[in-house]
Formats: structure tokens, C-alpha cells, sequence
């Protein structure tokens, strides 16, 4: 088979290549070298470079994530399929810009072991996540506030009517409602 051009030095010496490769790796990744079995890559005889297959990428980034502890850019597209989120809606309830969002899920770039947690977090309780963005936006005590003030009115005053939704709650759900919208409320000094 004839050597074909290297795309970094421009030389016709690039060969195909085929069996086990060996990834370096950088000390940032423990376990040493990464390798790959029935492995397929071009190498460059003039500068050395390896052109490396899109399965072999794929198989060394597994391995990667892997060693790192992190979620693959696949299984954090599936927790935030789960969660019914948008990428945008995702990358705002991490606290990250879009982009950076985009690139985990794209594989193009690694998530941190911190943003890597709060995925997980949000994969087990979405709702949490939910709670406290919204204790993030502004007004919201008073919307609380409203919220509780107009409960009798929209529901009428019996024990369901602190769900505001009319469906069945136990007495110590309903309890545990009226206490804390009874703290809300004297927090914000009514």
C-alpha cells in the first residue's frame, strides 16, 4: 500500500497501521499508559505524528473518563434527557456557560470532579436542584408571601388547601406544609 500525505509535516510517508497502541498519558491521569488492542491509526515516518482512527479516540477517551472517575459525555446527555432539561436549562442549573456545557456532552472537553458531582446530584434528585434555583430569583419571598396570603382564598381554609393543587395529603404532610410556609412568612414579617 502507498504511503499517503501527512496532514503535520506534508510528507508522503504516512502508513496505516494496525494492533496494539499506546496512548501516554499526562500525570493528570492515573493508571500509566492507555492501551488499546486491535487498534487502527496512520503514523507518519518522517515526523512521527500518529493520525488516530475515530474508534481509537473514542476508545482512549472511554478509558479516560473511566480512570478519572467522570460520567462519558454519553451518559451526561442521557441525565440530562432524564431530567427533561434543555442543554441550555442544564448548563444554567450548574452554574456554567452554555458552551462549556455543550463541549462535556460533545466529548470536547472534560467536566470538573465538582461539575461531574453535581451532575450525579441532579441525575438523583432533580427536584432539589430546582428548589434552590428558585431560592435564587430575585422576589421570590415575595411571591412566597403572596402565595401563602392568597391560599385560603384560591383553596379555602382546609388542611388540603396548603397543597394548592386539591390533592390528597396526609395530616403530617399538611403539618409539615403549614410549618413552613408559617416560617417563610415570619421571615419576611408578616
Amino acid at each position: 500500500m502507498a504511503a499517503k500525505k501527512c496532514p503535520m509535516c506534508g510528507h508522503e510517508t504516512l502508513v496505516g497501521m494496525s494492533g496494539e497502541y499506546q496512548f501516554e498519558t499526562p500525570a493528570s491521569i492515573p493508571g500509566g499508559a492507555i492501551r488499546v488492542l486491535d487498534a487502527t491509526w496512520d503514523h507518519c515516518e518522517s515526523c512521527g505524528e500518529d493520525i488516530l482512527s475515530n474508534a481509537l479516540e473514542t476508545a482512549i477517551n472511554r478509558e479516560r473518563y473511566r480512570r478519572l472517575g467522570l460520567l462519558s459525555p454519553d451518559e451526561i446527555r442521557e441525565v440530562r434527557e432524564r431530567t427533561g432539561l434543555s442543554a441550555v436549562a442544564m448548563s444554567h442549573l450548574l452554574g456554567v456557560g452554555e458552551k462549556t456545557y455543550t463541549r462535556w456532552e460533545n466529548g470536547r472537553s472534560l467536566q470538573t470532579t465538582a461539575s461531574d458531582t453535581l451532575i450525579r446530584l441532579i441525575d438523583r434528585n432533580a427536584e432539589m436542584f430546582a428548589f434552590v434555583d428558585a431560592e435564587r430569583e430575585a422576589g421570590r419571598e415575595e411571591l412566597v408571601g403572596r402565595y401563602f396570603d392568597d391560599l385560603g382564598q384560591l383553596k379555602g381554609g382546609g388542611q388540603r388547601a396548603l397543597a394548592a393543587h386539591g390533592a390528597d395529603m396526609s395530616t403530617e404532610a399538611c403539618d409539615a406544609v403549614r410549618r413552613c410556609l408559617q416560617t417563610i412568612r415570619r421571615e419576611k414579617g408578616g
